[in-house]
């Protein structure tokens, strides 16, 4: 056994949530080890769809054209309800820089996420199994074994990223409550020489149901759940000439299948730890929650997961925000995991429905897909932009209750296509939030001489405190802000996107977490009270 070795942070599991993790570690150049069981990263397809509002998280990582390179944008789906003409469930509706769902295998996303850590400068430890976690007042410890050698570690904080089965929770003797939903569905990637498709295909009816996911080199994902099947033994393996014979079952007019890739069936669940933070070890991704696979949700959330929890880190870690600071990840994180559980528990026990209940599902959904608005509540809660953080009780607090009715508040997500023109050419907010982290927009208006004064010295008493944590910009609508120094930035809100859509007035101060979502929104052009709302915010 040798020493002990020492980390800030500790990630148990490479999968999506772990390489999520560690690259945004890596970005901040924040001390942690990445452990992980496999030698390699996963061959198999698995999750297979990155919804929006997760290629804006990879934006502000710096890794969304890699996935953008080699994924595929699904438009939508065709939902065939029962009948011959499908309903279309479009995704041009998103409100997003990427109004669709990106289809590309999970055994992609984990390459993309280990080879961008890599040209960071960062890796994980492959072949380390973590045979024992403890909780101590020192700090977290961890065993594993590497080569038949047993390695000791102790950190700070541990991210347990190690799936439904999560070895951290069973040790730490953390709940994971929740049941067995009792359907088996099955699952392949193969050729379908008779269907050339670029939406999702969903077929249901008395029989059952199924669903083609088309990938960029023109195979499909198969899914679905064989109604005649349900009840019986649980099988480990499926053979091809089993998913043909299920989709001849639920199929009026079945395709053929060939070339299969990967052919399995799998059970679903929904559970949820209690709490995602016990003492310094949190839970991330499938160690958190798990639940069936309708909406494509899971490997989302759990990336989004480990956006929200590694910023927070890297504030307390610095002296920047108090140890209570990270009970905001529960806070945040754990009511949208709830939804989504409960959500596709839902829509599952609507899938299943037949018989007269089955025909009014269908005269129903048909009926509700003709509306355009339908379509576009649809689209983008799918997408995730709608997983916003504002009815937490931290950023209650900080909302102020004067602003405008339409005004962006804490908690909320800042949209990505917001414009304005820095003297150069026209920009957006996602890459001033990349490069700077937290970012603070004052709206100046127009040549302010003593307001301009008051915002300077606003500037440098927050870098006195924070030191270069917050960039501070001005804003103003157009024409010529002079000032005396180059300290601050002025950007020119000349699409008014700024004023009009996120409500921002004379006097106001924004200012933007590095995760895209509003920290404060404040109507006051009392700088000393803003200051007061800064280490609100970090308390």
């Amino acid at each position: 056994m040798t020493s002990v070795i020492e980390t800030d942070v500790l990630i148990i599991g490479a999968g999506p949530a772990g390489l999520m993790a560690a690259n945004e570690l890596q970005k901040r150049n924040m001390d942690y080890i990445c452990l992980e069981k496999r030698s390699r990263p996963s061959d198999l397809s698995k999750a297979l769809g990155i919804q929006a509002r997760t290629l804006e998280m990879f934006e502000l990582l710096g890794v969304h054209q890699e996935f953008l390179e080699k994924g595929y944008p699904g438009p939508g789906s065709k939902l065939h309800l029962g009948g011959e003409r499908p309903s279309v469930v479009e995704l041009y509706h998103i409100d997003s820089q990427y109004p669709y769902l990106l289809i590309i295998p999970q055994s992609e996303t984990e390459s993309i996420l280990e080879d961008h850590l890599s040209s960071l400068g960062g890796s994980a430890d492959r072949e380390h199994e973590v045979v024992e976690v403890m909780e101590s007042d020192e700090g977290v410890y961890v065993t594993a074994k590497h080569n038949g050698e047993l390695k000791r570690y102790v950190a700070k904080y541990l991210l347990a990223c190690d799936g439904a089965h999560s070895k951290v929770r069973q040790d730490l003797n953390v709940p994971f409550e929740g049941e067995d939903e009792g359907y088996t569905f099955f699952l392949g990637d193969v050729d379908v020489p008779a269907l050339n498709e670029i939406y999702i295909n969903m077929h249901l009816n008395d029989r059952g149901a199924v669903a083609f996911f088309p990938y960029k080199d023109g195979s499909y994902r198969v899914v679905g759940m064989n109604r005649a099947e349900q009840g019986l033994p649980h099988q480990d393996e499926l053979s091809l000439q089993d998913l043909q014979e299920h989709l001849n079952t639920v199929l009026k007019e079945p395709y053929q299948v060939e070339n299969p890739k990967w052919l399995s069936y799998f059970g679903t669940a929904h559970r949820q730890v209690p709490n995602y933070r016990k003492g310094n070890v949190f839970f991330v991704g499938d160690a958190a929650h798990i639940h069936n696979p309708i909406g494509g949700q899971g490997m989302n959330l759990g990336l989004q997961d480990a956006a929200n929890i590694v910023w927070k880190l890297d504030d307390v870690l610095n002296g920047h925000a108090d140890d209570a600071f990270l009970d905001s990840y529960h806070h945040e994180r754990a009511p949208i995991g709830l939804d989504v559980l409960k959500e596709t528990s839902r829509m599952l026990k609507i899938i299943d429905l037949q018989g007269a209940q089955g025909k009014m599902r269908n005269w129903a959904g048909k009926a509700a897909l003709t509306q355009d608005w339908v379509q576009k509540e649809i689209a983008n809660h799918l997408s995730n932009i709608y997983n916003e953080y504002e009815e937490t009780s931290k950023n209650k607090s900080l909302q102020d209750s004067s602003l405008s009715k339409g005004a962006i508040r804490a908690g909320e997500r800042v949209p990505d296509h917001l414009l304005f023109f820095d003297g150069s050419y026209d920009k957006s907010v996602y890459p001033l939030i990349r490069r700077y982290g937290y970012i603070c927009f004052i709206y100046i208006d127009a040549q302010d001489e003593s307001f301009i004064h008051e915002s300077y010295s606003f500037s440098k008493k927050v870098q006195e405190t924070y030191g270069e944590l917050i960039k501070v910009f001005l804003v103003a609508k157009g024409g010529t802000v002079r000032t005396d120094g180059d300290e601050l930035p002025i950007i020119y809100d000349v699409h008014r996107h700024l004023g009009n859509k996120l409500g921002m007035e004379k006097g106001h101060t924004l200012l933007i977490r590095p995760d895209g979502h509003v920290a404060f929104h404040e109507s006051s052009s009392d700088h000393e009270k803003i200051l007061e709302k800064v280490r609100q915010f970090f308390s």
